[in-house]
């Protein structure tokens, strides 16, 4: 058999460079791909329910202007469940996406099944007020999520380090990343120690020594977004743990071949 690769593939949003980010479709690409987990967002709706979506308005990704006219650029937090399903989320893409809708988060799991992991994102949680314990009840009590929980195919991660710390006190057994624009100094990084296992940064302007400080910390390194070769073969030489791309059709090909190249063979 060939070695096990040393870095894990995220699909980013899905497979946000293929298909519309944070729908079912963009799910079911990265499922296929050949990547280890693919990412989304999670927010909650006006009514408590949690989906999958980055912006803080539906404006960019929807058609809400046509649906809701006025109300495009509100918070996407304040629309309902059932006034969010109104959406088409899709067809912003591509017109062979129209009629894709805002999923709930629970769908990420029905896609994700026993082919991949799932990486969620805690977005914007000031928007989302309870947003860590409604993420930690589902984990807690939806057996496919505590299948993939068991499996080690789950990760909840987030830029806001108040809200990770809360979601690492209401479910201390889910690994947890901390999202940072630049990696920190080593002081900031031992007390990110404390909640969570791995560092997420944008690849841009890690270093080897910026690799260096998240090891000595004992943190895991994961890097977002990389979409050009050059960058995904600079992000395996500095050894990171996990790279998010928007397309992990590509980068899985890439990285299979990479790893046949490398192959070890078990009698």
């Amino acid at each position: 058999m060939t070695t096990p690769p040393a870095h894990l593939l995220i699909g980013h949003r899905g497979a946000a460079g293929v298909a519309p980010e944070n729908t079912v479709a963009a799910f079911e690409v990265a499922r296929s791909s050949g990547a280890q987990f693919f990412e989304l967002d999670v927010q909650l709706s006006a009514d408590g329910v949690p989906f999958a979506f980055h912006d803080p308005t539906p404006a960019r990704t929807t058609n809400a202007a046509e649906v809701f006219p006025g109300r495009e650029n509100d918070p996407v937090t304040l629309f309902t469940w059932a006034e969010l399903q109104q959406l088409d989320a899709g067809s912003s893409f591509s017109d062979a996406f129209r009629g894709e809708r805002i999923p709930h988060l629970d769908d990420a799991v029905r896609v994700a099944g026993d082919a991949i992991g799932v990486f969620i994102e805690i977005k914007s949680p000031a928007t989302s007020p309870g947003i860590e314990d409604v993420v930690a009840q589902r984990l807690r009590t939806d057996p496919r999520w505590q299948r993939l929980l068991r499996d080690g195919r789950i990760e909840v991660l987030g830029f806001d380090a108040a809200s990770n710390q809360r979601f690492a006190a209401l479910a201390p057994e889910v690994p947890l990343q901390q999202l940072v624009y630049r990696v920190p100094d080593a002081e900031a990084l031992e007390r990110i120690s404390t909640y969570a296992g791995q560092v997420g940064t944008n690849h841009r302007w890690l270093n080897a020594a910026a690799v260096d400080r998240v090891r000595a910390a004992g943190l895991g390194m994961s890097v977002y977004t990389v979409n050009a070769e050059r960058n995904f073969n600079r992000m395996v030489a500095l050894g990171v743990d996990r790279i998010t791309t928007d397309f992990p059709v590509e980068f899985s090909r890439k990285h299979l071949t990479a790893v046949d190249h490398d192959a070890v063979t078990v009698q």
